[in-house]
């Protein structure tokens, strides 16, 4: 006896109808299954699972598809942490689809940047990334864009041919890049960029990359929304820290806080190291 089960599992939870015949299932075996199962088969193309989440459902229910911040984890994309209960859902339908309103969902109508197969129910990463684009303030979406450069999910040649339909989309494809090991670190170097502070980022230094280097000598690390978590990884952190130290470096260490929400500190405190000489080679005296 077949199961759906797994294949709606190996698929994000759901499947076009049409695949499965494609695979051989009947039209009674799906039917027993999704009976055996608890599957839904939501505008008779969409077999979902009956408590996948609400936004899958909410686009196979409109004839749409996931897209937005609604997309991000399906395709493991970095989510800024105060969009993690974000209510809406959010949905990309055809520009002259019928939906009614509905406050709990989120359409989007733009244009796309690719054409979606018939048989997906999430958007394209391009689609996806235009509409964060859109959807969020620049540096976040800076952040999303480069988790899924980093992520190897698309490249950054890729995203500069990509026929964005917005300025931002544009600007962001000449950006972003794959040095940022999180979304907290590319919403360091876009800040740094903007703020005209230059900054090389993952270069080794006592035997591991660093998250950026000014000038020659003064280093900043910056720790994750929950870098706290990994007690052996942050002792690791303050270890080579000291290495640094002993090796003529200035260590500037910043969280997560600091970086998105007391940024104009961030700046004044590395413009003063700037300033007292931490960021040049050290003059050596002679005696």
């Amino acid at each position: 006896m077949r199961r759906l089960s797994p294949i709606l599992a190996g698929n994000g939870g759901w499947i076009h109808y049409q695949a499965l015949i494609d695979r051989g299932w009947s039209a009674g075996e799906i039917l027993r299954a999704r009976r055996r199962e608890k599957i839904d088969l939501l505008r008779r193309k969409w077999a979902i699972f009956a408590d996948k989440d609400q936004a899958l459902r909410a686009a196979a229910r409109r004839g749409g598809w996931v897209t937005s911040v609604s997309a991000l984890a399906h395709y493991g994309l970095w989510l800024p942490p105060a969009l993690a209960a974000d209510p809406l859902l959010h949905v990309a339908v055809a520009p002259d689809a019928n939906v009614p309103i509905d406050r709990r969902v989120q359409l989007y109508r733009i244009r796309p940047v690719v054409e979606r197969s018939p048989r997906s129910l999430v958007a394209p990463l391009p689609n996806v990334l235009g509409n964060i684009a859109k959807r969020l303030p620049y540096i976040d979406a800076f952040a999303v864009w480069e988790s899924a450069v980093a992520q190897k999910l698309i490249t950054s040649e890729e995203l500069g041919r990509m026929p964005w339909t917005t300025k931002t989309g544009a600007m962001l494809s000449r950006e972003v890049s794959a040095l940022s090991d999180s979304g907290v670190e590319s919403m360091f170097s876009v800040r740094c960029r903007r703020a005209g502070i230059r900054i090389v980022q993952q270069v080794p230094l006592a035997g591991r990359p660093v998250d950026a280097l000014i000038g020659t000598h003064l280093v900043i690390q910056i720790d994750g929304y929950e870098f706290h978590k990994d007690a052996r990884q942050r002792r690791s952190d303050i270890e080579h820290d000291r290495q640094l130290a002993l090796m003529g470096y200035t260590v500037f260490r910043f969280t997560y806080q600091d970086i998105v929400y007391d940024w104009p500190r961030v700046e004044r405190q590395i413009r003063a190291a700037i300033a007292q000489g931490l960021a040049r080679e050290p003059r050596v005296p002679r005696f």
